[in-house]
């Protein structure tokens, strides 16, 4: 990329060294596609929500494996425990799904055939954004290379393949971005706008985390280690720094309000007590502040990230149980996980009865347009399941199964208002 093309933000020391274990985790996560060894039982049996006041890990279960099943590019995936709800989820939306292929979804109606445009065979598409005019997807090989992650855009019924470089996607109400890490005498990462505009830079320390319709959301690290890094709106075309939001550690951004934590909320890290705030981003005045029961902490901040309602009032995120889950032995140590709803105005915390998600697993999240309805994805291995709950309910009623063999939950997005 030639350097004329390129605004360069930022400058600071190497971030703390958990900060690159955790983002391992994610980019992994995003470029494998798939994660080996998903496992699991399912259906009738009850699940247990876990806000045990108890933090103190257990000891590894020595019971009989995690019921598990062979899912697509060779994997093993360990089934969610589901107890559903019998009742019918009165949901109205249409989605995008990803998976084994990208379908157009209208709840209640039949599942449509796949987006044309996408390769067919051996590959999975992995994540998905919403741009101003457009959808995103990054479409990744079963056999993990790398150089072989394809990005598309989304329009006009078909998909169409992208010139870029991504390790990830960030979605905005302006611009829909390509994150890159470029190795060099320090890892740097680099934002490609995906229609029009022209690349970002970001040297060593900054972080970038979201779009929104404040600016965009970055995480500036500090010296000496282990100081909580910096929390940062910029002018996405200038660099300049609109708003300094205070110290913490960024879980993501929706609307007009920032969810960060404060302390203790990654599994990675010693266990504590884990504080969420949410912040308005047009002022920087905290919204909201929230501590999780004891022991419970976000699912290592690596494998998923929030989703927020459409108007920016609620976020749904995956909450690490404090224990082992004592009936099964999981391909994976740690603690199994939930689905956890937060008011981000009251603080009120809701955890999603009747699914346990088994260790280093996670669900695909979004809300329907009004923000009523959760809606998850889940791998059944042999096709997936999408789930939909609202406060009230005692489990999740099931809504479609999903054609196609699967490794993970699949990605889902909320046709944006442009989609036809």
């Amino acid at each position: 990329m030639p350097s004329d093309d390129v605004v360069e933000f930022g400058g600071w020391p190497r971030p703390p060294r958990w900060v690159w274990a955790v983002a391992g985790i994610a980019a992994s996560a995003v470029l494998a596609g798939v994660v080996v060894g998903h496992a699991g039982a399912h259906h009738t049996v009850a699940s247990s929500t876990s806000s045990s006041p108890t933090a103190a890990a257990s000891p590894a279960p020595a019971g009989p494996p995690w019921p598990s099943v062979a899912g697509a590019c060779g994997s093993t995936v360990e089934l969610p425990r589901i107890h559903l709800a019998r009742q019918r989820a009165d949901v109205h939306a249409k989605l995008l799904i990803g998976g084994a292929e990208l379908r157009e979804v209208t709840v209640g109606s039949a599942i449509s055939g796949p987006v044309p445009g996408l390769p067919e065979r051996s590959r999975v598409v992995t994540s998905m954004v919403a741009g101003p005019r457009a959808a995103y997807v990054i479409d990744t090989p079963c056999n993990d290379s790398i150089a072989s992650v394809q990005v598309y855009r989304i329009g006009a019924g078909a998909a169409h393949r992208l010139d870029v470089i991504a390790d990830a996607l960030i979605g905005g109400p302006h611009l829909a971005w390509a994150l890159s890490y470029r190795p060099r005498a320090v890892l740097t990462r680099v934002l490609t706008p995906l229609a029009g505009s022209r690349a970002v830079r970001f040297r060593s320390g900054t972080e970038p985390i979201a779009d929104t319709p404040a600016g965009l959301v970055v995480e500036r690290y500090h010296p000496p280690a282990g100081q909580r890094p910096t929390v940062e709106l910029l002018d996405p075309d200038t660099g300049a720094v609109l708003r300094r939001i205070g110290a913490g550690y960024p879980v993501g951004a929706g609307g007009h309000v920032l969810l960060m934590s404060l302390h203790g909320c990654v599994a990675i890290l010693p266990r504590g007590t884990c504080t969420l705030e949410s912040v308005d981003l047009n002022t920087g005045r905290p919204l909201a502040t929230v501590t999780l029961p004891p022991g419970r902490t976000l699912t290592g901040g690596d494998l998923s990230s929030p989703v927020f309602s459409p108007h920016g009032t609620l976020a749904a995120f995956q909450l690490a149980r404090a224990r082992r889950d004592p009936r099964f032995r999981s391909l994976f140590p740690g603690p199994p996980s939930d689905l956890a709803v937060l008011n981000l105005r009251t603080g009120k915390l809701d955890v999603v009865p009747g699914l346990e998600l088994s260790p280093a697993t996670w669900a695909g999240l979004a809300f329907d347009p009004t923000g009523r309805w959760l809606l998850a994805t889940v791998s059944e291995g042999s096709h997936g399941d999408l789930l939909a709950w609202r406060p009230g309910m005692p489990g999740p009623a099931l809504v479609t199964s999903l054609p196609g063999s699967l490794a993970e939950a699949p990605p889902l997005l909320l046709a944006p208002s442009w989609w036809h």
